[in-house]
């Protein structure tokens, strides 16, 4: 069976890969459509969208947006948008901004901890992308210091680990504005159990357009349930593998057999900007 996947990080953000390589690598494990989604930023679409049409993918652009509540992170994932909409690029520019401060803070606490991390090291790691806890934990490996990016994560940067340093508040609602208004979508990435149902709820009721059913994360009957909360509400359903790249944990591309009607409801439900 054909499959999509649309959730897809490069190193536009904190994959391993070029955008275009993400492409590619998806297309050789039999991807037949493709989202490009790096954590808050826009800025691999282009290169990412042109790589699917040389090679006949079917493509909708995205990024994943980091949002917060109730002092919880919330991660969203936006399709259908592109680079060019104020209020987003606005939005996106803010939290990227936050996650520069981050890294300072993390690199601080990291040294309190008596751990030798600079920042220079993390820069090098993000190679001009944005700096997440996963170029910090990469930072410290790269260095001897731990064996291991998930052993890094276990012990200071898992959510309220010692080096933990939270995010900027930015709140759903705000990002189903902003991406509405720029003609896309908002989709509740890998909810797992972390949100009770009636959270999700709530979400839709605000603007939430849709829950990612098919993710590593979502793990046994969950997916029922989440599939039921999207039938009763109308939520439109996505799915994909979250891979970082090579060598970067978690799963590869075809690991979800996401269906291509996914996809398709999906960029139905996007207004082209230039349209409205």
């Amino acid at each position: 069976m054909s499959f999509v996947d649309l959730h897809l990080h490069s190193d536009a953000s904190d994959g391993t890969l070029d955008p275009t390589r993400v492409v590619q690598e998806a297309a050789r494990r039999g991807a037949v459509g493709v989202s490009l989604t790096d954590h808050d930023t826009l800025a691999g679409v282009a290169t990412a969208g042109a790589e699917a049409a040389r090679l006949g993918l079917a493509w909708l652009p995205g990024c994943e947006i980091s949002a917060t509540e109730a002092d919880r992170s919330v991660h969203l994932l936006a399709y259908g948008v592109t680079e060019g909409s104020a209020r987003l690029d606005s939005l996106l520019a803010e939290i990227r901004d936050d996650r520069q401060s981050r890294a300072r803070e993390i690199v601080r606490r990291f040294n309190e901890l008596g751990v030798a991390l600079e920042l220079e090291a993390v820069d090098r790691e993000a190679a001009g992308g944005v700096p997440t806890r996963a170029h910090v934990a990469r930072a410290i490996v790269a260095a001897g210091l731990m064996p291991t990016v998930h052993s890094v994560f276990q012990k200071y940067l898992a959510d309220g680990g010692p080096a933990y340093v939270e995010k900027r508040e930015v709140a759903p609602a705000t990002v189903f504005e902003c991406v509405h208004e720029a003609g896309g979508v908002v989709v509740l990435a890998h909810p797992g159990r972390a949100f009770p149902d009636e959270q999700i709820v709530s979400w839709a009721s605000a603007g939430l357009d849709g829950i990612e059913i098919m993710h590593p994360k979502n793990h046994g009957s969950r997916r029922d349930e989440l599939r039921a909360i999207a039938y009763r509400l109308d939520l439109l359903m996505t799915g994909g593998s979250d891979w970082h790249g090579p060598n970067a944990g978690g799963m590869e591309p075809g690991t979800e057999r996401v269906p291509m009607a996914w996809m398709d409801a999906t960029a139905a439900r996007c207004v082209r900007v230039d349209q409205t």
